[in-house]
């Protein structure tokens, strides 16, 4: 279209030429006639133009947008990671940096057709708008290659420079490798041995997505990062157990007795474990600024997208919840019940939601004298309700925020009027201060929730069995019977998300992340932490990519990183 337009430029002014002395005997208005439609052809051409460039065209020639900040105040753009005291984070760098957190190959798909790859990523989104960016996908099976566009859609919060972001598209069939290319350049790997620096050809590792589930309800779990809180997971993996329920936990790091406790969980069937890695950059020849800490709360928006991606064809409801979301279905015996009436209520719902109601409880200080008769016991109701998690139907999401996809129409949300999600984010020492509880005021009375007895026994009998096992008994006797991570992480969240940062106190736009809280390491805690190899592809615009492989539970790193 570009040479179309500037040869009909061309033609027009060769005519004008030509036919000067005609149009000078015409009238004056023939003449304003005619230059109004030059001027008008014009237009058109030069819209026509701006519009025909390619989406890697229009992102080039955003990345050389001069900021109109002060250069007074701009470091200077230097390859590596960049200092932003000033929280100037809108400054556009010359490519956007995206991290492949994952990525998965469906053979078949009720939603997103045959041979199809679904990219998990953040990217960031301050260069230039990538609501609905492109990407390009080589995919590969020995014999045959290729080249498809992935649509794609994020989630998060404006704030944040980096995004969550889900791009699908459909390539062949038998997929064994992965590429991702722009403008003819593919991902090839940089590795640094010493001071050498090593291009080596490397494909994305890509995942097969599950087509079996351990139970049609799947509860994806947040990641714990610095998790102590054993108490809290012994109740719900025991109550999503009770109704069948299966907990997918990802984990950033956690105490290591507590993760050789949950480790028997996933032998006995109740959990599977994943990893939730931190982002990293390997290498990288143009500017970038430190992903972890501008993504919103350690990217759980992207936890939960990779969640719903792994079963999306197995599971035949997704719950997306935190640790401290407990849910005891009040109409009937299992989730899969609960759930299969409430939407009998609203056949074309897309997703239900469950409000949070506050509650605390005293909890136990040794795996021996765990209760639950004791739990529901001291457990104390708030009328304070949270924002509601949601259950969905993996067939009709292909991401999701924390709460909710912000791609999904509110009104195709059925709002459960009964029952909520005990929210026990408040869990109490028997021997403390409780020094949160002054921090975060709430009025606590009577439980407003009703158990089933023989739920509870049948609960109270599958925590003995599992405290009997031989190697869960030695594992209890090193779990921490005292806080010590809790109330830095919650006054640390408290001041985050509704403190000095907070923009309706203060009016600053921040990105609520608890990245930058001091985390203390203790020589008698020991943490086992998530990691993996890091890789960076070439610098490609408007992309360049990133991404992990190996995973591996890393005891060197400490409880926090």
């Amino acid at each position: 279209m570009f040479w179309n337009g500037e040869e009909s430029y061309i033609q027009v002014s060769n005519r004008l030429n030509c036919d000067e002395y005609s149009i000078l005997r015409r009238p004056w208005r023939h003449y304003i006639y005619f230059i109004l439609t030059v001027i008008l052809i014009n237009i058109f051409l030069f819209y026509n133009f701006s519009t025909a460039w390619n989406l890697e065209i229009i992102f080039q020639n955003v990345s050389t947008h001069k900021s109109s900040e002060s250069k007074d105040y701009l470091p200077s753009l230097q390859p590596g990671i960049l200092e932003d005291p000033t929280g100037r984070l809108t400054r556009k760098l010359p490519v956007s940096h995206a991290f492949i957190v994952n990525a998965y190959y469906y053979p078949t798909s009720k939603s997103l057709g045959p041979n199809a790859v679904a990219l998990n990523m953040v990217v960031d989104a301050r260069n230039f708008d990538i609501t609905h960016a492109n990407y390009y996908v080589v995919g590969s099976n020995g014999t045959h290659e290729k080249l498809a566009k992935a649509d794609s859609q994020i989630e998060g919060v404006i704030p944040c420079r980096y995004a969550p972001a889900m791009a699908k598209t459909n390539t062949l069939e038998n997929m064994t490798k992965l590429e991702m290319e722009s403008n003819g350049t593919r991902v090839e790997v940089r590795i640094s041995i010493g001071n050498t620096l090593f291009t080596a050809k490397f494909q994305i590792p890509f995942k097969m997505a599950r087509y079996t589930a351990p139970k049609p309800v799947i509860i994806c779990i947040s990641p714990q990062f610095v998790a102590e809180q054993w108490q809290i997971f012994i109740m719900h993996v025991h109550v999503a157990n009770r109704f069948g329920g299966h907990l997918h936990i990802y984990l950033s790091s956690i105490i290591d007795s507590y993760f050789e406790l949950m480790k028997e969980y996933e032998k006995q069937g109740y959990v599977t474990i994943d990893f939730w890695r931190r982002m990293k950059f390997a290498h990288s020849e143009t500017p970038y600024f430190e992903p972890n800490i501008n993504t919103e709360l350690r990217n759980q928006a992207g936890a939960q997208t990779d969640c719903l991606l792994q079963y999306k064809e197995a599971a035949k409801y997704i719950a997306f919840f935190d640790m401290d979301d407990i849910l005891f279905p009040m109409m009937y015996t299992s989730y899969l019940e609960e759930f299969d009436s409430e939407w009998t209520i609203q056949p074309n719902a897309s997703s239900i939601v469950f409000k949070r109601r506050e509650h605390e409880f005293v909890k136990a200080e040794y795996l021996s004298e765990f209760s639950m008769h004791d739990i529901i016991s001291s457990l104390k109701s708030s009328r304070t309700i949270k924002a509601g998690k949601v259950i969905v139907k993996p067939h009709l999401y292909n991401s999701t925020w924390i709460h909710d996809s912000q791609h999904e129409d509110p009104k195709m949300r059925h709002r459960v009027g009964i029952t909520t999600l005990i929210h026990v984010q408040r869990p109490l020492q028997k021997h403390s201060e409780n020094n949160m509880t002054r921090l975060w005021q709430v009025k606590f009375g009577p439980l407003m929730v009703k158990f089933r007895p023989e739920d509870i026994r049948a609960i109270e009998e599958d925590i003995w069995r599992i405290r009997n096992i031989s190697k869960v008994t030695k594992i209890a006797k090193r779990l921490p019977h005292t806080d010590f991570y809790l109330p830095i992480v919650f006054k640390c969240y408290y001041d985050v998300l509704y403190g000095p940062s907070n923009v309706e106190h203060t009016g600053i736009h921040s990105c609520p992340n608890a990245e930058s809280c001091f985390m203390p390491q203790r020589e008698d805690y020991k943490c086992i932490h998530s990691d993996a190899q890091y890789f960076s592809g070439p610098h490609m615009v408007p992309f360049t990519y990133h991404f992990s492989n190996n995973s591996f539970w890393s005891k060197d790193i400490g409880c926090y990183q």
